[in-house]
């Protein structure tokens, strides 16, 4: 009887080395382009947030036959949420306003809530040239005393900045238009002509 023989299987340490060279190569060309994607990803997540609370808005405002607004907050997830005043719109709430006054008159009236509380909004941040927008019973934009936010911006450390192989800033603009329409704008001369630092 022959005596038997034993093939180990594995790696050498000559294929182990190529193998984690070829890995360090893939890792350093993948790695800012999956960062990247992560916050285009967070700042489309959060300008489409606040679309849906736009459309909410106008929605209610024709199915109620009266005021609905949206207006920023510091807390969206307070039991009572209270309108902030401010032109940061990373939170934000939808309710009922039949005084047109932008003022939450009870938790009743709340429709909506959505974005994130001041202490956790993270890197994406928002700016408006306005606290409130109000749509009146036909879906249109009404003037209130609170200064009307018709631009949004949401944007990261990058700011205005182009996004990675394009011509588009990588901060999501919202216009909204005097029919209640939103449109995201990402031109960079439109972006820089509405005159607001997102940084």
């Amino acid at each position: 009887m022959g005596g038997k023989s034993f093939f180990s299987a594995g790696f050498t340490l000559l294929e182990l080395m190529i193998v984690l060279g070829l890995a360090a190569v893939i890792l350093a060309i993948g790695a800012p382009s999956f960062t990247e994607f992560r916050r285009n990803g967070r700042l489309t997540a959060d300008a489409n947030d606040f679309l849906t609370a736009l459309q909410v808005a106008r929605t209610e405002a024709v199915k109620q036959q009266r005021t609905v607004s949206l207006c920023a907050t510091n807390d969206p997830l307070a039991a009572a949420p209270a309108c902030s005043g401010a032109d940061d719109f990373s939170g934000w709430v939808v309710f009922a306003d039949p005084d047109s006054n932008c003022v939450i008159a009870g938790v009743d009236d709340v429709t909506q809530t959505g974005g994130k509380a001041a202490a956790d909004r993270g890197r994406v941040v928002s700016i408006a040239n306005g606290a409130c927008l109000s749509f009146g019973a036909n879906g249109f934009m009404l003037d209130t005393a609170v200064a009307t936010a018709r631009l949004v911006v949401y944007c990261d450390e990058r700011g205005y900045a182009l996004q990675g192989g394009t011509n588009q800033s990588a901060a999501r603009g919202i216009e909204v238009s005097r029919t209640g329409r939103g449109e995201v704008v990402r031109d960079p001369a439109r972006l820089a002509a509405w005159g607001l630092a997102c940084s």
